[in-house]
C-alpha cells in the first residue's frame, strides 16, 4: 500500500478537473492505497505568502506538508487559465514546497541531491484550446509544477493533458473517465515498484 496525496487545484465546484480527480481518487482507493485528498478551493493557507518565506503557515498546510513528506506519489489536477497555473494552486506550490524542509542552496540539497528525492508525481491538466497553443508558451502550465518538484528532487513525473476541453469540441464524460482510470492503473503500476 502506497501513500498518495492528490491536490485538486479545480476551484470550481463543478470543475471538470475536480470531476476527474474524483474517477482518479476512486480507483486508487479501490487498489487499497492510502489517500489523502487536498481541495484547494477549501483549503486555509495564506495564498500570496503575504511576508515572503517569514510567513506563518496554517496548522491545515502543515499537516499537508507533513503527508506529503510521507507520501510516495504527489498528483495534481489542475485547469490551464492564461497558459498557466492557477493562483491558488501557485500560492499553496508555495507553501508546500518550502526552503529548506523540501529543498536548501545552503545545504547543496537541491535537485538530484534535493531532500524528496525518490518520490513520484503525476500532473493531470485541462486545456479549452490545443495542446500545441500550450506548447507553443513553452509548456509554462505544466512547468510552473515541474520546476518545484525538479528543485525538490522529484524527477520522476508523468504529466497529461485534457486539451481541447472548450464545449464545441469536448468527448463524452465515457471517453475522459476511461482516460482517467487508464491513467490510475498506470499509477497503480508504478506504485506497485516501490
Amino acid at each position: 500500500m502506497a501513500r498518495i496525496l492528490v491536490v485538486q487545484a479545480d476551484s470550481r465546484e463543478k470543475g471538470t478537473m475536480k470531476s476527474l480527480s474524483e474517477i482518479y481518487i476512486a480507483y486508487m482507493q479501490e487498489l487499497k492505497h492510502e489517500v489523502k485528498v487536498v481541495d484547494l478551493a477549501t483549503l486555509d493557507y495564506d495564498k500570496t505568502l503575504s511576508k515572503g518565506y517569514k510567513t506563518e503557515r496554517t496548522s491545515e498546510m502543515l499537516k499537508v506538508n507533513a503527508y506529503a513528506r510521507q507520501s510516495d506519489l504527489l498528483v495534481f489536477f489542475y485547469p490551464i487559465w492564461f497558459a498557466n497555473v492557477p493562483s491558488a494552486l501557485k500560492g499553496f506550490i508555495e507553501n508546500l514546497f518550502w526552503v529548506g524542509e523540501t529543498y536548501s542552496f545552503k545545504t547543496k540539497e537541491y535537485l538530484f541531491q534535493g531532500k524528496w528525492r525518490g518520490k513520484r508525481a503525476s500532473i493531470f491538466y485541462s486545456i479549452g484550446g490545443s495542446e500545441f497553443y500550450h506548447y507553443l508558451f513553452g509548456w509554462s502550465g505544466y512547468r510552473g509544477l515541474r520546476q518545484p518538484l525538479w528543485l525538490s528532487g522529484v524527477f520522476r513525473i508523468k504529466h497529461t493533458s485534457f486539451d481541447r476541453m472548450d464545449r464545441t469540441k469536448r468527448k463524452s464524460e465515457t471517453y475522459y473517465k476511461k482516460r482517467v482510470v487508464a491513467l490510475a492503473k498506470r499509477d497503480g503500476r508504478r506504485l506497485a515498484h516501490l
